[in-house]
């Protein structure tokens, strides 16, 4: 859904409120073609065999079978953030035992869970500015 948000189209078009960033857990990269309207920021694990890292990649990179892509020296960056050894929801506490969903690997992964969080934070204060702490 944060992809679809802030990609250029009829749905970010059409939105009254406006984002100013967006992060992607795991998202189905295959579907968008990148052109994106805000900082973006892609979490996704490299053993995802839900959403294929490999299709961020290329969506980041500026391939697509169709021509329709990006072009990556062009508008707003997208950060692509690639965990080795992650699987699809990699963040999810109850997947510390992994579960096979038909044809698919989950599983919780700490490394990756602390690293997407220290990720984020930096992403959200270079991009939005940092936290203002209360007094």
């Amino acid at each position: 859904m944060a992809l679809m948000a802030v990609e250029h189209g009829a749905i970010e078009q059409t939105s009254p409120n406006k984002f100013r960033a967006a992060i992607a857990f795991y998202p189905p990269c295959r579907l968008f073609r990148g052109d994106v309207t805000v900082p973006t920021l892609i979490l996704i694990g490299e053993r995802d065999d839900v959403n294929p890292a490999a299709a961020c990649r290329d969506m980041v990179d500026g391939r697509d079978d169709m021509g329709i892509s990006r072009r990556p020296a062009e508008g707003v960056p997208i950060k692509l953030v690639v965990y080795p050894g992650a699987y699809h929801a990699f963040d999810a506490l109850n997947l510390k035992t992994p579960r096979e969903i038909p044809g698919h690997h989950l599983e919780f992964n700490q490394s990756a869970t602390d690293q997407s969080i220290a990720a984020l934070h930096d992403f959200l204060d270079a991009t939005i500015g940092p936290k203002i702490e209360e007094k």
